[in-house]
């Protein structure tokens, strides 16, 4: 892992064409390196956190609202101006307009909940509270449902720009802001339904890769710029400069064959990434892709 939240999807897991369902699993487990695993008191709280938006989950609650500790709002508080600033010179409109419109500060950690009610109203999408990595089918289950699974807890102090799991500042600051968009909003539902309804792996790995090249790690042409909608480039300081910079990267207008061929590392900085030319392109790509592979949710 290079830089923060580049394992930012929750299910399977994809790297040379292996494809990997995390069980369901009832208890928090750390992976053996994670920045938290020596901190008892760390582990303590995520421990808490897992236990009450597991219990939310699977009762149907909704996001459950915490009460954020000093250390967790002094992470937020640290983290969020630097991304911020970002987003302000490389986002797309769509993701600017939004954040705005969510009142997403840099100072206080938001309560999921509220922003849920206003999503809703918004898209009619709703944020389910998720305890930690999802199985896919369950995880792409809630978004064919209009519901997009969220973590409420924040990464480890001890490298703030840094997280090997998706955590609040990800979902927060990457996943949540697009969601106010209609055109975001049904693409990805489409994408929710075909791959909890298809049971052909091959499908699921193209489903996956158009996401992860999209939603995740996409990237927008606006008034002849190329700019940032994929959470997971929003969500990081180092993936919004590297995606729009690098010269070890490359970046190909987004054809949806070349897209659903193309394998991907999400241990790493990415070093694919394909321009969209608005998001309903994107919409009427997956719609194609969608009826070419006979999925019935269309």
């Amino acid at each position: 892992m290079k830089e923060a939240n580049t394992l930012v999807e929750y299910g399977t897991v994809i790297n040379a064409n292996v494809m990997v369902e995390p069980p369901d699993v009832a208890e928090l487990i750390l992976d053996p390196g994670h920045p938290g695993e020596n901190d008892l008191g760390y582990i303590e709280r995520r421990k808490e956190l897992f236990a009450l938006c597991r219990k939310h989950r699977l009762e149907r609650l909704g996001p459950p609202f915490i009460t954020y500790n000093a250390e967790e709002t002094r992470i937020w508080r640290e983290v969020s101006p630097k991304l911020d600033e970002l987003h302000r010179k490389h986002a797309c409109a769509m993701y600017l307009k939004a954040k705005d419109d969510l009142a997403i500060t840099q100072t206080e950690i938001p309560q999921l909940r509220t922003l849920s009610e206003r999503v809703n109203r918004e898209t009619n999408m709703h944020l389910v509270p998720a305890e930690g990595a999802l199985p896919y089918r369950t995880f792409y289950e809630y978004i064919a449902e209009r519901g997009f699974p969220v973590t409420q807890f924040i990464r480890h102090g001890s490298h703030p720009e840094f997280t090997p799991e998706p955590d609040m500042i990800h979902d927060c600051l990457g996943h949540v802001p697009p969601l106010m968009n209609q055109d975001y909003a049904e693409l990805l539902t489409l994408i929710g339904k075909a791959a909890a309804t298809t049971r052909k792996g091959d499908q699921v790995l193209a489903l996956k890769r158009f996401s992860w090249f999209s939603i995740e790690f996409g990237l927008i042409e606006e008034q002849s710029e190329t700019k940032v909608f994929g959470a997971g480039i929003l969500s990081s300081t180092g993936e919004i400069p590297h995606s729009l910079f690098s010269k070890d990267v490359t970046r190909r207008p987004f054809v949806t064959e070349t897209v659903i061929t193309t394998d991907y590392d999400p241990s790493y900085m990415q070093k694919d990434f394909f321009i969209a030319p608005s998001l309903p392109f994107l919409r009427r790509e997956l719609e194609a892709l969608v009826r070419r592979f006979g999925i019935p949710v269309l």
